[in-house]
């Protein structure tokens, strides 16, 4: 007889919710994003978004959708329960925004949550109370057509998962990048939302380029680049941006599928490779674009919150958006017509980085002829180079050269003719750049700075090393070390939108202390009065939007240390261009700048400074030992 007792058991309901409720209620964003999806399902025009301590207080809905009964009430906040789906087939052809009956039964097991509703047929309306481990209460109520729903103090229940939510200014925005995105792709919709008593934006059903323009500046509208184009399998309509407007991250970007939000590697390299020839390199276009293609195509289910899709042909697709965007680039005479068959490179794989092998796992290399993803899993460079060099190619010059297969192992057999300076080298210091020391200096290239000393040629990025200049003394500026501003004889307007001047909210005392000197005009503008000293006179703008921009992309993507992200912005932004022309009295400070650095040898990005060319090392190479 076996006495071992079961230890497998079924979770309590509550206990299953609060599980569910961990992927689809990240945060108070993430109710916010629910909800209002359900009042787009409801087909409400006019949707009011209210928040209070950033959502952790209070969400409160309003729309004037459909409204429900009382039966269709009792059953909405039940795991599974949906409107939306009956069959397998409506699960294979998706067309609401929600659909798995998940989330309002999430929400109430880590929240206090009351709804308000009404038909258009019933006299009279029905509210509903519930919180967690207490009975539901449901009784006839006075409102109006449509839903409100209530979200109070969220995550009471859960403290682990309030604990870990980030400062209330960072929820907000999060909050408040939805609340764009949801106008940006129904701008047929009226919008109000508030921030407690703050009014953030009341939007009015208008045409996508209105809204647009209301969202971000009335400046915008000269540099947007309609886009319209059809087959019979997919449509794409929307705006793009104007070489112009590109900006050196991808905060505006933004990408629909069926007006719902989506993030897809593959269709955001499809765009930017129309680009590819009109804007810097490491610059990313302006694009609000919505895809429409039919559900069944299209696979949403693969995300907790919908924002990776897969599609059937994902080449088809990618061709689609590539050529669509290009094409809407010649109409505005960016791109001549012949473009379109130029704009592929000669080399299908776009790489992410010169050395593979060196690289991180996680490199994305897409085929530009196909726009699919393609295997990484290239582990050493001479399966990288047999890639590019399995067959011979044409020179220049015809036939008459080859091309031949590399082996790269054999060339690094021998030691490197330049070696990269390591953090802790001690051999170059600032005494080895004394004037006694070094013998001449010039530049090349207008790019590197040649150094003779007695014993070797230093070359040195100067980019990198007005950068690493830049950065200390931006971190000291930060740490009140000493005063980094210089006033502006004329003050300088600048129009903010919504999401830069949130996130200038959040980092007001560090941007001050860095010397940016500045009043608040509006809700998006304000005036410049003080920068930092090595802001170039006429770059005052476009360096405080930098900061704010990539502060914003930086803090998506990773817990990057604020003031470091601050500083490396500032640096970069304001350093000494490659290509720029430097005096010998400007080689000279920068020289002495970087070795008064305390990490003079690496940029705050990681890349090398310098590099050291030593005699000994030369005479070898010359077979002079």
């Amino acid at each position: 007889m076996n006495d071992a007792k079961h230890i497998i058991h079924i979770l309590p309901d509550y206990i299953a919710n609060q599980i569910a409720a961990g992927e689809v209620v990240q945060r108070p964003e993430s109710v916010v994003k629910e909800l209002v999806e359900n009042s787009l399902d409801a087909g409400a025009k006019e949707i009011g978004v209210f928040v209070r301590d950033a959502g952790k207080q209070l969400i409160h809905i309003i729309d004037n959708g459909s409204g429900m009964c009382k039966e269709d009430l009792e059953m909405s906040i039940k795991r599974h329960s949906t409107s939306k789906i009956f069959t397998q087939e409506d699960l294979e052809a998706i067309k609401s925004f929600g659909f798995r009956g998940e989330a309002l039964a999430s929400i109430c097991s880590v929240a206090s949550v009351e709804i308000r509703t009404k038909t258009a047929s019933d006299s009279h309306g029905w509210k509903l109370i519930t919180e967690p481990m207490k009975p539901i209460q449901i009784e006839p109520c006075f409102t109006d057509k449509g839903t409100q729903i209530f979200v109070r103090n969220l995550f009471f229940n859960v403290p682990a998962r309030r604990k870990f939510l980030r400062s209330n200014l960072t929820e907000f925005r999060y909050i408040s990048e939805t609340m764009f995105k949801f106008a940006l792709s129904h701008p047929e919709i009226a919008f109000t939302f508030y921030d407690a008593d703050t009014l953030i934006f009341n939007l009015k059903p208008s045409s996508l380029f209105d809204r647009i323009t209301s969202i971000f500046n009335r400046d915008i509208k000269e540099s947007l680049i309609n886009v319209k184009y059809e087959n019979e399998l997919i449509k794409i309509n929307g705006f793009v941006g104007s070489p112009q407007i590109a900006k050196l991250n991808q905060t505006v970007q933004y990408l629909f599928l069926n007006r719902r939000n989506i993030r897809s590697k593959s269709l955001s390299h499809a765009i930017i490779s129309a680009y590819e020839h009109i804007i810097e390199k490491n610059s990313y276009p302006f694009y609000i674009l919505n895809i429409e293609i039919n559900p069944n195509s299209v696979d949403v289910n693969v995300h907790p919150q919908k924002y990776e899709v897969k599609f059937d042909d994902e080449r088809m697709v990618y061709g689609f958006v590539n050529k669509a965007i290009s094409h809407a680039l010649q109409n505005y005479n960016y791109l001549s017509n012949n473009t379109e068959n130029f704009q592929i490179s000669q080399n299908p794989i776009s790489k992410v980085d010169n050395d593979i092998s060196k690289g991180p796992d996680n490199i994305v290399l897409i085929n530009k002829l196909t726009g699919e993803i393609l295997d990484n899993n290239l582990k050493n460079k001479e399966n990288f180079s047999s890639i590019y060099h399995s067959s011979p190619r044409e020179s220049s010059f015809g036939n008459s050269f080859q091309y031949k297969k590399v082996n790269f192992e054999i060339l690094n057999k021998d030691k490197d003719i330049f070696q990269i300076i390591p953090n802790d080298n001690s051999n170059l210091s600032q005494a080895n750049f004394d004037k006694h020391n070094i013998l001449s200096t010039w530049q090349a290239h207008n790019k590197y700075i040649f150094v003779q000393t007695q014993n070797s040629i230093i070359i040195i990025d100067q980019h990198a090393a007005h950068e690493r200049i830049l950065y200390e003394k931006a971190l000291k500026a930060m740490s009140k070390e000493f005063s980094y501003s210089q006033e502006l004889l004329f003050p300088v307007e600048i129009s903010l939108n919504f999401v830069e001047m949130s996130a200038l909210k959040e980092i007001e005392n560090d941007i001050q202390n860095l010397g940016f000197y500045y009043g608040i005009k509006s809700q998006t503008e304000v005036t410049l009065y003080s920068v930092p000293n090595d802001i170039k006179s006429g770059e005052e703008e476009i360096a405080f939007k930098t900061i704010l921009s990539e502060y914003v992309q930086n803090q998506k993507v990773s817990s990057i240390n604020r003031i470091d992200s601050i500083a490396a912005t500032f640096s970069c932004k304001s350093a000494i261009k490659t290509g720029q022309k430097l005096t010998s009295m400007e080689i000279e400070k920068l020289i002495n700048d970087l070795f008064e650095c305390q990490m003079p040898h690496v940029c705050p990005h990681g890349r090398p400074i310098i590099i050291d060319l030593s005699i000994n090392e030369l005479d070898k190479r010359f077979h002079r030992t």
